[in-house]
Order: structure tokens, then C-alpha cells, then sequence
């Protein structure tokens, strides 16, 4: 029987990641440099000129600015994540997805009503304002956790030849890029707001592949209906496929 890592040595395994502690250190130093450090980088952006805006900001908004918004990355995530589970008999995409988009969800929602940074068309990127949820930018943390985690799923289950997972690389960058220029461009955001997210969806995508390595091997694939234990009396149909999860 393949037993479940205790509370603390998730919770150790978790604390000790070496990417995750990178990441957490930079996440810090993006919220201190937010406060006040970067405003006048955040105020130059945001005042810039913007060409071409009566033409092209009803696209941007309505397509652009899209593309990493949660109702088009979650379906990117959710069908490779059912595809897999299928083709691999195991919950352990969907407990990875699951698992990695709430705890996005929950840090930059926390991190927006701590800080409560008011909004770019206020220009004034101060932190602790009456009404403001700017900080971190919820739009920069999907381009990399939800996008990166569909990335991380396809080369963990080797769904995709090598070429094709460096191309996939290349769109996350893409994705990321575009998100922040066009968020910049229409004033939904501080450029620091931008950087901040990504560095949050970075932080909770290092954590859930730590997860995911700590998660035992074959662990979920007797939870599988019908494919990995007998729906009746509940005994192994196939153990030794269970090194597939």
C-alpha cells in the first residue's frame, strides 16, 4: 500500500523547494518595490502616450486582453487536464490543476485586499487606498501558472514531442508579454501590478510541482472508477499499472 506523506513533510517539502524560495524572495521584493521605489516608472508608463487608442482599444479589450483571463486559460487547462487523466487512468491532473489555480486564486486575492492599491486611472499608484484591488495583477499570474501548468502536465505525461513543448514555451512567453503591454496600454493596471503577478503565479506553479513529486507514484490511479480498483468489492483490478500515475 502506498502510504501519504504526513502534514509536515508536505508542509516541510513545500517550504524548502529551492525555486519556491527564490520565487517567494522575489515576490517580496516586487510588493516592497511596488510600495514606492518603482511609482515613478509605474507614473512614466501609465502617462504615456497611447497612439492609435480611439482605433484599437475596443479590440484590444474584447480579444487581447482575453487571452489570459480565467475564462479562456481555465478551459486550456481543464481540457488537458481531463485528456491526461484519461489517457493515464489518474486524478493526479486533476488534483495538480485544482490545487494550483486555487492557491493562485486565494495569494492574489489576499495580496489585493491587503494591499488595496488603487486603480491606474487614478493616477496615483499608492498602496492602502479607500477603494482599490489592483495589486498584484490577477491577468499576470494566469499567464504563468495557469499556461505554465498546462505546459508542465504535457511534459510530465510526455504528451508532446520536444519541439512542439519548446513552441508551447515560447506562446506562454508570448502570452505573458502580450498581457502585460496590452493591460499597460489600456490603464487596467500599474506596470509593477504586471510583474508582481507573474512573479505570484511563478511562486504557486513551482509549489504544485513540488506537490506533485511528493504525491506518491500510482497513489491516484486506484482511485480511477473501474480502472484502477473493482467498483464492486473495491479490490486492485490492475496493480501493476499503477506506476503509470
Amino acid at each position: 500500500m502506498v502510504s501519504w506523506p504526513s502534514v509536515s513533510e508536505i508542509a516541510w517539502g513545500l517550504a524548502s523547494d529551492k525555486t519556491a524560495i527564490v520565487m517567494a524572495v522575489a515576490l517580496i521584493i516586487m510588493t516592497v518595490l511596488s510600495a514606492g521605489p518603482l511609482h515613478p516608472i509605474d507614473n512614466f508608463i501609465n502617462n504615456a502616450p497611447r497612439p492609435y487608442w480611439d482605433q484599437i482599444r475596443e479590440f484590444l479589450i474584447y480579444w487581447p486582453d482575453t487571452v489570459a483571463s480565467r475564462f479562456v486559460a481555465l478551459p486550456v487547462l481543464g481540457v488537458t487536464a481531463l485528456q491526461l487523466a484519461y489517457w493515464h487512468r489518474s486524478w493526479r491532473p486533476i488534483i495538480l490543476s485544482a490545487v494550483g489555480v486555487f492557491s493562485m486564486l486565494s495569494l492574489v486575492a489576499s495580496m489585493k485586499l491587503l494591499f488595496a492599491r488603487s486603480h491606474p486611472r487614478t493616477e496615483d499608484p499608492a498602496f492602502f487606498a479607500d477603494s482599490g484591488v489592483s495589486f498584484p495583477s490577477g491577468h499576470g499570474a494566469n499567464a504563468i501558472l495557469i499556461y505554465g501548468l498546462v505546459l508542465f502536465l504535457i511534459v510530465r505525461y510526455q504528451a508532446a514531442r520536444p519541439h512542439i513543448v519548446r513552441r508551447l514555451g515560447y506562446c506562454i512567453v508570448g502570452i505573458a508579454v502580450l498581457q502585460a503591454v496590452v493591460s499597460v496600454y489600456l490603464r487596467f493596471h500599474w506596470f509593477t501590478d504586471l510583474l508582481t503577478g507573474m512573479v505570484a503565479g511563478g511562486l504557486i506553479l513551482a509549489l504544485t510541482i513540488r506537490l506533485d513529486q511528493m504525491i506518491p507514484q500510482g497513489r491516484t490511479f486506484t482511485w480511477w472508477p473501474w480502472y484502477g480498483r473493482n467498483p464492486w468489492n473495491g479490490a486492485d483490478r490492475a496493480p501493476e499499472a499503477a506506476g503509470r500515475d
